[in-house]
């Protein structure tokens, strides 16, 4: 099996390509859009990796709010997630957790973010699901600073649905909307971008998480 994106570039050739555009327009916008962010044969892999858990039954309906407040809203989601724990998970989904790892030493080097940790799951959303407006930060819990989000959909398309839309603008008139394609790799600042996932027609797959600050930081 071909190793992934982590293990076959450069460490400081990674850097310098996530460094000219991804953390430079982290900085000036609070958000980046990266096509084809990791190899064609590297998301078959992971796609894969998705297809074996689905298969194992893995997933749950995702809900909203932590701890005692967490609950089954299928008016705000109705995706189906399996979290990823970073200490055991190998294959090719871990490989691209340790990308991820080295990109949190990156960000913090760079944007000075003291980023903690990393959490994560894989997200499906069956045809007809969606979820509405929302921030990745929970009330009273400031820990998720930058969404990172992995597509791996093959031959997506505009009526395909299932577009990610990123409110650009406090009074969310404006607008940026992307499109689930397989590789592409989006990142924002959690506490910043109200953002929603519109109806997808067919089945939308993708990893999906946080880089974290310690609790009260």
């Amino acid at each position: 099996m071909k190793p992934l994106l982590s293990e076959q570039i450069d460490k400081p050739l990674l850097e310098a390509r996530l460094q000219d555009q991804l953390i430079s327009e982290l900085c000036d916008k609070g958000w980046s859009i990266i096509p084809d962010f990791i190899p064609s044969e590297d998301i078959e892999q992971l796609q894969q990796a998705a297809a074996e858990l689905l298969r194992q039954d893995l997933f749950h309906q995702a809900g909203i709010g932590q701890g005692e407040s967490h609950a089954l809203h299928e008016r705000i989601r109705s995706d189906h997630i399996m979290w990823l724990d970073p200490a055991n998970t190998s294959g090719s989904l871990g490989r691209y957790l340790a990308l991820l790892e080295a990109f949190r030493l990156l960000i913090n080097r760079t944007l000075y973010l003291n980023l903690h940790d990393y959490e994560g799951h894989v997200a499906i959303y069956p045809p007809g699901s969606f979820y509405r407006k929302h921030l990745d930060q929970f009330q009273g819990d400031d820990r998720r600073t930058v969404t990172a989000i992995l597509y791996l959909n093959d031959d997506w398309k505009e009526a395909d649905g299932g577009q990610l839309r990123i409110y650009t603008d406090a009074a969310q008139h404006n607008y940026e909307e992307v499109l689930p394609h397989a590789g592409q790799f989006v990142t924002f600042l959690s506490s910043r971008f109200v953002h929603e996932v519109l109806p997808a027609r067919r089945e939308r797959l993708s990893i999906t998480g946080w880089f974290r600050r310690r609790s009260g930081l």
